[in-house]
Formats: C-alpha cells, sequence, structure tokens
C-alpha cells in the first residue's frame, strides 16, 4: 500500500474515533460551561500550569524512542519499567508542590485538587509503553476506540457532578478515571506485562534511549513554558475569573492542534518511518501532508476571525463574551501553527534531537518575551503580541533551522511553500490590530484563492483516493 493510502486510512479510522470523541467533548462543554464558572475553569487552569509541565517529564521521549527503534519484546518491556519509575518519582515532585503552588497564588482550595491530580502521573505510567507499542503497530483503530469511550466516561462524569454542586471537582475527578481505563485497555490489547527488571536491564535500555530522552525533555520544558507562562501570569496578575477567560479562548487554539496536528503526528511519525525504511521520497511526501492540513485547517481561521463574537454567544453564552476579543488572534495562529507543529516529529526521524531542541529553546524565548510584555498591558495584548511574535521571529527561524540547516532540504520549494503564509500571516495580523474591516476582507480573500491554487494537486489526489474507496 502506497503511503498516502496508508496514510489516509488511519487517519480516517483515527481521525473518525477522534472527532466523535472531540464532538462529544465540545457539545458537554456548551452544557457545563452553562453551570460552573469561569473561577471554576481558572482554578483548575491554575493547577493545570504546575502539573502540565511535570506531565512533560512523564514521556519523556520514551514513546518516540519504542516507535523509532528496532529493537524487539524485551527492549519494550524494559521501557515499560522506565515509564513506571518516571510516574512514581513525578508522584511524588507532585504531591511535595502542592503546598508551594497554593503559597504561590495565595488559594488554599488548589491543595487538594493538586494531590489528588497527582496518581494521574502513576496510572499513566503504565499505559506509556503500550501506547506507543500500539502506534508503532499503527493500531490506530484501537486507539480511537479507547479515546472515545474514555470520552464519554469522562463527560458523564463531569456533568453529573457539575449538575450536583461539585465545583471545580467536576474538571479534576474524571482524569483519574479514564487514565485508568486507558491503562487497562492498552495493556489487554499488547500485554507487554509487568514484569520487573534487575536494574542492570534498565541501565541498558536508558542508555540506548537517553540522547533522544533529553533532547525531548529539553525542547518540551522550554516549549512548555512558551505555551504557559502567560496562563501563569493571567492567574498571578489577573485572578482566576480572567485567566478562565483566557483558557477558553486559548482552547480553541489548542482545539484544532489537537483534532489537526495531533492527529496527523500521532499517524505521522510511524507512517514516515515506515517511508524510510522502505527508502521513499520523504521530503515530497510531507510537503503533500503539509497542505492537507493548511486545507483543513484554514476554515476554522475564517470563522475565528470574521465571527468571533457569534461563536462565543452559540457556544457558551453571554459570561463568555470576552473570550470573543482574543479569538482573532489565536484563530490567525491555528494557520501556521497547525503546520509548525508537524516539525518535531521530521527532526526526531532523522536522529536530530539536538536540533529539535535549540528549535524549541529559541522560539520560546521570543514567545515569552511577548507573553511577558502583553501581560503588561493587558489580556488582548498578550493574545496580540504572542501571535505577531510567532509569525515574524519563531516560524521564520523554524523554517530556515529546521529545513534548510539540519535537513537540507529544497531552499526553492521550502520558502515557496513558506512565506506566502508568513506575509499573509502578518498582513491579516495588522488588519486586525488597527482594526481595518476592508483590509481583513480583502487579505482573506487573496488568501482564500491562493490556498485554491497551491493545494489543487493535493485536494485533487484526495478526491480520488476517496472516489476509489467508494
Amino acid at each position: 500500500m502506497s503511503f498516502k493510502k496508508n496514510l489516509f486510512k488511519n487517519i480516517l479510522v483515527s481521525g473518525g474515533y477522534t472527532y466523535l470523541s472531540q464532538l462529544i467533548n465540545f457539545a458537554s462543554s456548551i452544557v457545563v460551561s452553562r453551570i460552573l464558572t469561569p473561577a471554576n475553569y481558572g482554578l483548575m487552569g491554575l493547577i493545570t500550569v504546575f502539573t502540565g509541565f511535570i506531565l512533560i517529564f512523564s514521556d519523556g521521549g520514551l514513546s518516540y524512542a519504542l516507535i523509532r527503534s528496532d529493537y524487539g519484546r524485551t527492549y519494550q518491556r524494559i521501557l515499560t519499567n522506565l515509564s513506571w519509575i518516571l510516574g512514581s518519582v513525578l508522584f511524588l515532585i507532585t504531591v511535595v508542590m502542592a503546598y508551594p503552588i497554593s503559597l504561590f497564588y495565595k488559594n488554599s482550595q488548589l491543595f487538594w485538587p493538586t494531590i489528588v491530580l497527582s496518581t494521574t502521573f502513576l496510572i499513566r505510567g503504565l499505559s506509556l509503553a503500550q501506547g506507543a507499542l500500539l502506534a508503532k503497530q499503527l493500531k490506530f483503530g484501537f486507539i480511537g476506540k479507547v479515546t472515545l469511550i474514555c470520552m464519554v466516561i469522562s463527560v458523564i462524569i463531569t456533568i453529573v457532578l457539575a449538575y450536583l454542586g461539585a465545583g471545580y471537582w467536576a474538571l479534576v475527578i474524571p482524569q483519574i478515571f479514564t487514565a485508568i481505563i486507558t491503562a487497562i485497555y492498552y495493556e489487554r490489547e499488547v500485554r507487554l506485562g509487568f514484569k520487573i527488571f534487575p536494574l542492570s536491564y534498565i541501565k541498558v535500555g536508558f542508555k540506548y534511549t537517553k540522547r533522544l530522552i533529553g533532547s525531548v525533555i529539553g525542547f518540551n520544558t522550554i516549549n512548555y513554558w512558551s505555551r504557559n507562562t502567560d496562563n501563569m501570569l493571567v492567574g498571578k496578575m489577573y485572578g482566576a475569573a480572567d485567566l478562565g477567560i483566557y483558557n477558553r479562548a486559548y482552547s480553541l487554539l489548542i482545539l484544532p492542534l489537537s483534532l489537526i496536528t495531533g492527529l496527523f503526528n500521532t499517524i505521522l511519525f510511524p507512517s514516515m518511518k515506515k517511508l524510510q525504511t522502505e527508502g521513499g521520497d520523504i521530503e515530497s511526501e510531507y510537503y503533500f501532508v503539509l497542505r492537507v492540513i493548511t486545507f483543513l485547517s484554514y476554515p476554522l481561521v475564517i470563522i475565528f476571525i470574521l465571527f468571533p463574537h457569534q461563536l462565543v454567544l452559540l457556544l457558551w453564552g453571554k459570561n463568555w463574551l470576552q473570550v470573543a476579543t482574543l479569538l482573532p488572534y489565536f484563530g490567525l495562529l491555528i494557520f501556521t501553527q497547525t503546520l509548525s507543529s508537524t516539525c518535531g516529529s521530521l527532526l526526531i526521524l532523522y536522529k536530530k534531537e539536538r536540533e529539535f531542541m535549540i528549535s524549541g529553546w529559541v522560539g520560546a524565548f521570543f514567545l515569552i518575551s511577548a507573553i511577558v510584555i502583553g501581560a503588561f498591558i493587558s489580556l488582548k495584548a498578550i493574545a496580540q503580541f504572542y501571535s505577531i511574535s510567532f509569525f515574524l521571529f519563531v516560524l521564520s527561524f523554524t523554517v530556515y533551522y529546521t529545513f534548510i540547516y539540519s535537513l537540507k532540504f529544497n531552499k526553492a520549494r521550502v520558502w515557496g511553500f513558506w512565506i506566502p503564509k508568513i506575509l499573509f500571516s502578518t498582513l491579516i495580523w495588522l488588519s486586525l490590530y488597527f482594526d481595518v474591516l476592508l483590509m481583513k476582507q480583502v487579505l482573506l480573500i487573496l488568501l482564500t484563492a491562493y490556498l485554491f491554487f497551491d493545494c489543487r494537486k493535493e485536494i485533487g489526489k484526495i478526491i480520488l483516493l476517496i472516489k476509489k474507496r467508494i
């Protein structure tokens, strides 16, 4: 089966479950947002600024290592031991951090939810290697089914607890149940077992993964704070209620990144690994994937930029209307972040872990600087400065450093793909910042025409694949 057919087969299977899961989650948010307050969501956001940071260490590149390696069952089972150790260490760190976190925000309500959430690190350590093995075996249908089951159970528990007046606990408790369910289903499918290996085995397993682990953790650490410094500053400087507003707007940026790029990355890395093993043309196939992602994400960009107030009123009601002032800038980020988020998988595929880490550090410097400046002005300024910093500095550097310097891709092809997107994004940002409606409308029309022209071959190939499938 060709790369494109195999890729889209897995995307259709996994995407069907993923999109259905997210649709259920999104629909439930419409209900829950009318029961819980922005302060409830904001309090949860205060906690996840830190627990989310600790979470990035729970994988630490182990999934990439398992998928990329050609070692057998023993190596895979040794990685389960490494994931258990990591999970236990992170659990203890989170427990110790619970009280300092509540002191930092001067909010004693944060202590017990943080303790409860810390148990998820223990549980996730039991499913990390199993999930990576499922991805390596391209069993995305099974992963999708588990995701859907977990989402349905999570939504039911959340709505029931919210209705019973549990407040922010309605957002905490479901995470424990979904982590347990995932661990059980994954282990039943792959049966890696729970054997404890001697320390000498674990040391050997770590030896073959430490470079990748170090680089991925190095990238994820700084990248996390480039994406969450704004949450920490908003929570500290503006309070839980405003953080609830900001988080809701930011969640609409993360949603397409999860639905589109997250889905593609999950399938892209093992698929590209298979293509690399077979000696295929990775560069050409990668551009094909980028153009497909562009075509899928662009309708969301239009909605967020042109109809933010209508969207917020429809989804969450008047209490959340302040979200609409931030959406156009986050919507504009969807256009390029869904594309640039795939760079990491490509660098790791080519064993460029160090370059992957460096690109994250440089990008984080620009983003964190922009966020800090914006935080001293307003919530809206954070979104404004975050987005323009990404277009002008982060994306430009990432494109050059990743594709031209590190991977030695064809320069004309690289800049021919990326420059129009950087230019259009910057000009549309200016039309939003200075509130020039006509300029914004004209630019969106021109961008739409350009994208249809640029993606014409990919659109044709997708239509052809669908017709053959039918």
